[in-house]
Order: structure tokens, then sequence, then C-alpha cells
């Protein structure tokens, strides 16, 4: 007698089943380091079959890469089914839209917010180069002199506010340094990007765009692409700097569309 073709049979998605298959592998064994192999062994797949869902499930931040090629579970699973605060929200609208300007500028990029009083990678982008300037998520760094900093400098109204901002995260520097950045924030509010060198490699460019929303006072993150300054790429500042603005405007008009800081207020 021919057994009946169950739900499961008929509707299969066979590259999702092999992501579940991943994510529920990992889940079952919380902070040990799992290589590719180790994966594709543990839930009878070949390390060719999984390839593109440990990609996607990377990019995505379901997966993190650790030293040695090595994988974890992230906490995103539990912030999807939890309570769910706007950054965080702005963290998981924008991971698609970085993984497009990755691929578009062959560079990793980095979505910077402010927590708890401290500057910090939310979300990062690796590059889709040969080489990359990424940091990891929750990689802090201070505002002053970085320009993810003047983004988020170039959202309030005065030169004393920006200069209380810096006190009151303990970022103290000297009437006469601040000067000198204030030139840069005012620049960036007005043009809505910031090129500055990296504070302590002159030979890494940052280029930075604010994100705004519609409900929100202020800046609500910073979107940053590293770069290695090169003479044989004169053009490729302009570049990048076109591809992050319109980056950050996609980005920014899903937060408004979906009232992501509004609903906070």
């Amino acid at each position: 007698m021919t057994e009946p073709i169950t739900r499961l049979q008929k509707y299969s998605a066979p590259a999702l089943e092999k992501g579940l298959d991943i994510l529920e592998l990992l889940s079952l064994r919380p902070g040990v380091a799992l290589t590719h192999a180790d994966i594709a062994k543990g839930i009878g797949r070949s390390k060719n079959e999984i390839f593109r869902m440990m990609v996607v499930l990377e990019e995505r931040g379901y997966i993190r890469r650790g030293e040695g090629d090595v994988f974890f579970l992230t906490p995103k699973l539990g912030e999807l089914g939890g309570a769910r605060n706007p950054t965080g929200q702005m963290i998981e609208i924008a991971r698609p839209f970085m993984a497009q300007l990755s691929q578009k500028t062959e560079q990793s990029n980095h979505l910077w917010i402010v927590d708890e009083n401290k500057m910090r990678v939310g979300a990062a982008a690796r590059a889709a180069g040969s080489y990359s300037l990424a940091l990891g998520e929750g990689v802090q760094a201070p505002m002053f002199g970085a320009s993810a900093g003047a983004c988020f400098l170039a959202g309030l109204p005065s030169r004393e506010a920006r200069f209380d901002l810096l006190v009151q995260m303990e970022e103290f520097v000297s009437e006469d340094a601040f000067s000198a950045f204030d030139l840069e924030i005012e620049r960036c509010a007005a043009n809505g990007v910031c090129v500055l060198s990296n504070a302590e490699n002159a030979g890494i460019v940052e280029v930075s765009a604010p994100l705004t929303s519609k409900g929100s006072a202020g800046v609500v993150g910073a979107l940053s692409v590293p770069m290695i300054q090169g003479a044989d790429r004169p053009n490729e500042v302009g570049a990048v700097v076109a591809a992050l603005k319109e980056t950050v405007e996609a980005i920014c008009a899903k937060l408004t569309l979906l009232a992501v800081f509004e609903r906070a207020t």
C-alpha cells in the first residue's frame, strides 16, 4: 500500500531545511565552536551542500565566524522572538542593505550605534573584495575624532550640545582639539557624509554617513566604510561616498516607512 504524501514532502524547501538544520545543530551545542566540516557531518550533508546556506546565515547575522573558521550561533533568533527595541530593529533592517553595499564597493562596512554612553559596532558586513578592514560586532571606539562620531554629533543643534555629549561619554578633550573636529561635524551636517583619516592609522580613510528617522530627534546610527588609501585608486572614495549615500537613504526610508522610532515615543 502506498504511503500518503505528507505536506512536508509535497511542499519541500530543501535550502530552507538545510538552513534550519544548521541553526538547530548549533543551538544544541551552545558556546561550542564547530567547523564547516563539523556542521556538515552533524546534519548529514556535504560541505558543498551547505556552503551557500552558511554564507547567507552569516551575512544575515544568525551565525558568527570565529578565529580558525569556526562557527557559533548568535543571539539573533532570541532577539527576534523577544521584545525588540528600535535600535535592534534598525540593525536587522540595515543588514541586507549593508550586504549589498559590501558587494557594490568590495569594502567592509559597519553600522555604529550609541549604547550606554558608548559608540560601538551594532552590525558588520564583510568585504566582498580580496581584503577587509572589518571590525567585529560589539567593538567600541571613541566618538571624538571618528567619522562615525562626527555623524552622531552632527545631529545635535549646537557646538555646546556636541561638546557636552562628549563630556557625558567621558571623552574629555581640549577646546582647541574640539574646535578642529567641530569643523568636520559641521561639514557632515551640511553634506550628509564625513570622510576622515583614522585617528590611529592615517593610511585608512573612514567614510561615514548618518542615519536618521522620523520620530527620532537626532541621528540614530552611522554607517561607515573603512578604506585603505591608494594612489592607484584616485576615484574610489567618490564612488564609495555615492554608494554609501544611496544605501543610507534606502535604510532611512524603510525606518520611516515602518515607523520604527515613532513607536518608541
